[in-house]
């Protein structure tokens, strides 16, 4: 009878696990906020980025990918954490380049007032792992550190080969931009990868991480426009990507098919 009964409750998770893998939804994500003590415009922009989507019914979260602060100093990083807390769905957060500077002090306000500079989590049969790439100084290039590619492997491995799982930082992961990008591309390909988001360009572009999409995005700052705005992504059996202008309607720039990358 037990025998039969673990059978019934393993298939019972399989199918449940299969129906909500392809159960469609949707999320938003803000990049390169930029907030500063001294620049007023760029808290504006965030506050008009949270009213408005938070008046869109069918966002389930909202990514935050990098350079949330101007400076990386902790007042600024502190208004960045009060504007996001009035989100009426949850956040999950990592720094950029702006924030974190490997052999400078202040790197550690991110994680003070943030708590963590990573995150993972599942949402509807999708793994969401987001981590830290940060220049040693100013005027270098990204690096990923050894801790982190070791963490983001340890939860690959916990999740399993089967979970298909989306990426999340702030550099582009190529040359010129991260320079161990490829040991960070080598992990995530032996696992079911189907793209890495992030910002760091301030543009909407489409990369390609030695056969991983790269898909980078806007950011929150209004910039030489009227309003600022975010992306808003939907997954079903495809995934699609729209620009989010402040007060206007979604502009479709993206459109793939979520498949499995070739390992």
């Amino acid at each position: 009878m037990k025998k039969y009964l673990f059978i019934f409750f393993l298939l019972l998770f399989r199918f449940v696990f299969a129906a909500s893998a392809t159960e469609p939804f949707r999320f938003a994500l803000f990049s390169d906020l930029h907030i500063s003590t001294v620049n007023h415009q760029a808290s504006e922009d965030l506050q008009n980025a949270v009213n408005d989507v938070n008046q869109l019914k069918n966002i389930d979260f909202v990514l935050v990918s990098g350079d949330v602060s101007n400076l990386g100093d902790t007042a600024s990083l502190k208004e960045a954490r009060k504007l996001l807390q009035k989100l009426k769905m949850p956040y999950h957060i990592i720094p950029g380049n702006h924030d974190v500077k490997w052999n400078e002090p202040n790197s550690a306000n991110f994680v003070t007032v943030f708590h963590d500079d990573k995150f993972s989590f599942i949402h509807k049969g999708y793994l969401f792992i987001g981590f830290t790439t940060a220049p040693l100084t100013k005027s270098t290039n990204g690096i990923i550190q050894k801790k982190d590619i070791n963490w983001v492997k340890t939860m690959l491995e916990k999740a399993g080969k089967d979970i298909p799982f989306f990426a999340v930082t702030h550099y582009p992961l190529q040359t010129g931009d991260v320079d161990n990008w490829k040991d960070m591309t080598d992990v995530l390909k032996q696992y079911n990868v189907r793209a890495v988001l992030g910002g760091h360009y301030h543009r909407n572009v489409l990369f390609n991480y030695d056969g991983i999409p790269g898909i980078i995005c806007r950011s929150t700052l209004r910039n030489n426009d009227f309003v600022g705005g975010y992306s808003v992504f939907t997954v079903s059996d495809t995934l699609t990507v729209t620009e989010k202008r402040i007060a206007k309607p979604e502009t479709q720039w993206l459109t793939m098919p979520l498949i499995t990358i070739v390992r």
